[in-house]
């Protein structure tokens, strides 16, 4: 089918897909106000060596390299399934997530909660944020590791306003109002297939001409001569002396004997030829006409 013809048909059916279209569009805007936007909210943590572990007088930021697995260990600690089910618990609808920052080479812990409300993304990321620190500190305190040479954490960056994040809306969104037109448009043609259908269908086919004449007759047979319809009187005889005469036959109906009367092939009709345009004993006559003048001159 042509896009023309799509065309058309839809616009034919414009009670349907307009109203369709509307629909749709109050399905995406209730989708619009109905889901709302998430608020996102990121904290880093660096962990650091302890004093003990470090020569007298050095800086610590250049010993990160070896707390790499023990960013790797903490991270795994923190974001275990019983910890965050607690905190999902008094706080449904958060989504966390917690790894360690492979955009530095350090032991950098990266924190991202997303929640339907500022209040409760700054919530869930405060708390996570202590939790890191006492997390560390009861994995060192088992190891019964020594006060001074415990790794400590100390906060990077901490989010003090959500970031708004309406991609679960929009997508939302989009997907209500292309769906109110889909199935518009689908029922739309659907509609206007079936009811094409039923007109083709309704219309009588023509009536094809047949040949009423018998192909086994021939045409001589079809005609009838009137001649032949005309009965004949029966001729008179004149009774005899002593000889018993039978009555005579009734006088028929012409028009009942023409219609009982069996049809008879009309006999062909001889073809004659056609007059010629050129006579040659009357031009043969003239000459000699002509030649008997001359002579007499």
């Amino acid at each position: 089918m042509k896009f023309s013809d799509t065309l058309r048909g839809l616009l034919r059916r414009w009670y349907i897909v307009f109203p369709g279209i509307l629909l749709a569009a109050a399905a995406a805007a209730g989708a619009w106000y109905v889901i709302s936007p998430g608020y996102e909210r990121s904290a880093t943590q660096l962990l650091l060596p302890g004093a003990d572990s470090l020569p007298e007088g050095a800086n610590p930021y250049l010993f990160l390299g070896g707390l790499v697995p023990a960013a790797d260990v903490l991270v795994r600690a923190i974001g275990s399934e019983n910890v965050l089910n607690e905190v999902v618990e008094e706080h449904p609808g958060v989504e966390i997530e917690i790894t360690r920052d492979i955009t530095t080479a350090g032991p950098v812990i990266l924190i991202v909660v997303t929640a339907g409300s500022d209040a409760a993304a700054e919530e869930v990321l405060g708390l996570l944020v202590e939790r890191t620190e006492t997390t560390l500190e009861q994995l060192q305190k088992v190891e019964s590791i020594a006060v001074e040479n415990r790794v400590t954490v100390l906060p990077l960056t901490v989010d003090t306003q959500s970031v708004p994040q309406q991609r679960t809306r929009m997508l939302a969104t989009a997907g209500a109002g292309l769906g109110g037109v889909v199935l518009t448009l689908l029922l739309a043609g659907l509609v206007d297939g079936l009811s094409t259908h039923r007109r083709r269908h309704a219309t009588p086919p023509r009536d094809e001409p047949t040949d009423v004449t018998p192909t086994d007759i021939a045409p001589a047979d079809v005609a009838t001569n009137r001649d032949e319809l005309t009965p004949v009187a029966p001729t008179a005889v004149a009774p005899t002396a002593g000889v018993p005469t039978a009555d005579a036959p009734k006088a028929t109906d012409p028009t009942s004997a023409a219609r009982h009367h069996p049809r008879r092939p009309r006999p062909p009709v001889a073809s004659q030829p056609p007059p010629a345009l050129f006579d040659q004993s009357r031009y043969e006559d003239e000459q000699a006409a002509a030649e008997q003048l001359n002579n007499a001159r």
